[in-house]
């Protein structure tokens, strides 16, 4: 039974990276195609940053992921601290409200909002495509760090305001260093969320704001270039590297957590 799962185990985790390592070893593929491997060049890595359209949408996909990440994580930390010292009737509802775009379909969601800025004659740029990412991301956002905040001491305001603190003061030195590691993963999941998004991006882009995964998708008619590859690989390096950060920062706060106790 052991070797069962032991098996499926492995089964599941080479699924998983070997599409992650095919783009490695192609993004070096000397034969400029995914179907023989004719050793190794950087070539690619050459012509993916002299494409100027390949790095403009790259640019577009990031300034947007930023700044969509960033008010989603913004607002989100504000109403988790709202919901968690709220004790109302109706609770339930707002929590159902906040949640509600991530059960409607995508598309759906894509379609009305680019009938509402038609009707409301709102050009399509960066701007409607940050508008249309936080209502896929500020609910992730929002249920990360409410999740976080419910677990914090109800008696916090009140210990502060005790001990001279202004709101702003309670905020930025009890509340924020408290909620710190899920500001974090909140930002870098409304990031990803962003950055990966196409069925927004179909709907709310313009002209010059076309976002890296809509030049990839398409470029499928016209095939892809092995530069696709090599952006590949240096965004899966970027993206371990982030974790890798994360994950020691936190592991460095575990450890003066352990010892101060």
């Amino acid at each position: 039974m052991d070797r069962i799962v032991n098996g499926i185990a492995r089964a599941v985790f080479i699924f998983l990276y070997l599409p992650i390592a095919a783009v490695i070893i192609y993004s070096f593929n000397a034969a400029g195609t995914n179907t023989r491997f004719d050793g190794l060049t950087l070539q690619w890595y050459v012509d993916l940053f002299q494409d100027g359209a390949l790095m403009q949408t790259l640019r577009t996909s990031a300034i947007v992921a930023v700044i969509t990440a960033t008010v989603a994580s913004a607002i989100g930390i504000m109403f988790a601290l709202g919901m968690a010292r709220y004790r109302g009737r109706g609770k339930g509802a707002l929590l159902a409200l906040i949640a509600l775009p991530l059960i409607v379909p995508e598309i759906v969601l894509g379609v009305a909002l680019l009938s509402v800025f038609s009707s409301a004659k709102v050009p399509l740029g960066i701007a409607t495509l940050v508008l249309g990412h936080l209502v896929v991301s500020l609910p992730l956002a929002t249920l990360v760090l409410m999740s976080s905040a419910a677990m914090l001491d109800p008696s916090l305001p009140e210990a502060a305001t005790d001990l001279g603190c202004t709101p702003w003061q309670t905020f930025t030195r009890v509340y924020f260093p408290l909620l710190r590691p899920a500001v974090v993963a909140a930002w870098l999941l409304s990031f990803t969320t962003s950055f990966s998004n196409i069925v927004m991006s179909t709907f709310l882009s313009g002209v010059g704001s076309t976002t890296l995964p809509l030049k990839i998708y398409s470029s499928l008619k016209t095939g892809l270039t092995p530069s696709i590859n090599a952006l590949g690989a240096l965004l899966i390096l970027l993206t371990l590297v982030i974790v890798l950060l994360v994950g020691v920062t936190q592991m460095r706060r575990i450890l003066v957590d352990s010892r101060s106790n």
